[in-house]
């Protein structure tokens, strides 16, 4: 389609965004002050230009075709794009405003970042924040977020990547359990212990210990697996056994003596360590919003926050 022939549609492909962001006709009517009727014969001239039905539509609701979905996203991200040109024409401006989509996972977002996000939105009312929850690999371009947060080793290629910190695994019991079942002084004693174990995959019953040129794979056994965190915390303060963490989820603990750290002479293989970094997509226009988010979060883990 050639450039005469897509302005016009750019409209329609506005009015497409609205409309799916709303949910109805008559609501995206409303906020555009014209006639439901008026909204109907957008989408209709959008679809009939693309030959493509862009939404299923019945007297009660509407959802997206799958052509629909991608059709909309790519519509979103041009009105994202104007959103971005208006930023960028006044970016002296010292108000943040706009739409931020964060994507991170579950422990990391509740424990860690959960508090910056408060922070951040208080002092920046004008932001429009979306938190993903998720312990999945997230595409920023394909996912639809402007960030994902996430701990790693391996950083997505393609991505420009911020440096926000570092964590470790750590195993660890309460002073109650080891003061009824002792400490174990090397990887093996752990066969005799009861190791909570997370449970998501078949490897997570075995943990690999490290130290110099050795490395020593035990295949643990206990009573409770489960794949949360908070939950083997909890079992590990009632003193039922041995598990391992992200440093964050037991930090406050080991500070306060409730639990104690044991084989730290080992390093511990495993998910859930490495970086915390922060990847966005790379463009030559980085959002206001974004910007002051990341820098946000960096000041905050750069100054102990964690």
């Amino acid at each position: 389609m050639d450039t005469n022939k897509l302005l016009p549609l750019l409209t329609e492909m506005a009015v497409f965004v609205k409309t799916v962001e709303s949910g109805s006709f008559s609501k995206t009517a409303k906020v555009l002050g014209v006639a439901p009727s008026s909204i109907s014969r957008s989408i209709t001239r959008l679809e009939a230009a693309l030959e493509e039905k862009l939404l299923e539509r019945t007297t009660r609701k509407m959802r997206l075709t799958p052509i629909g979905q991608k059709v909309f996203i790519l519509c979103r991200n041009m009105l994202e794009s104007a959103q971005m040109a208006v930023s960028a024409a006044h970016s002296d401006k010292n108000e943040i405003s706009g739409s931020l989509r964060v994507a991170a996972p579950k422990a990391l977002s509740k424990q860690v970042l959960m508090p910056m996000i408060l922070e951040f939105t208080q002092a920046n009312p004008k932001v429009s924040f979306q938190l993903k929850v998720t312990d999945h690999p997230v595409d920023p371009v394909g996912d639809d977020v402007d960030v994902f947060i996430h701990i790693t080793e391996n950083p997505i290629e393609g991505l420009i990547s911020k440096n926000l910190g570092n964590c470790r695994l750590i195993l660890c019991a309460s002073t109650s359990y080891i003061q009824e079942f002792g400490v174990p002084s090397q990887p093996e004693d752990l066969l005799n212990h009861n190791c909570l174990s997370l449970g998501e995959t078949p490897r997570d019953r075995v943990w690999v210990f490290k130290n110099n040129n050795q490395k020593i794979p035990i295949n643990i056994k206990g009573t409770l697996t489960v794949n949360h965190s908070e939950i083997r915390r909890e079992a590990v303060l009632k003193g039922r056994g041995v598990s391992i963490f992200p440093d964050f989820v037991i930090s406050a603990h080991l500070a306060s003596n409730e639990v104690t750290e044991l084989l730290k002479d080992w390093h511990i293989s495993g998910s859930y360590q490495g970086k915390i970094i922060a990847q966005y997509a790379q463009s030559k226009y980085m959002t206001s919003q974004l910007k002051a988010f990341i820098n946000f979060i960096k000041d905050r883990f750069d100054s102990g926050y964690v």
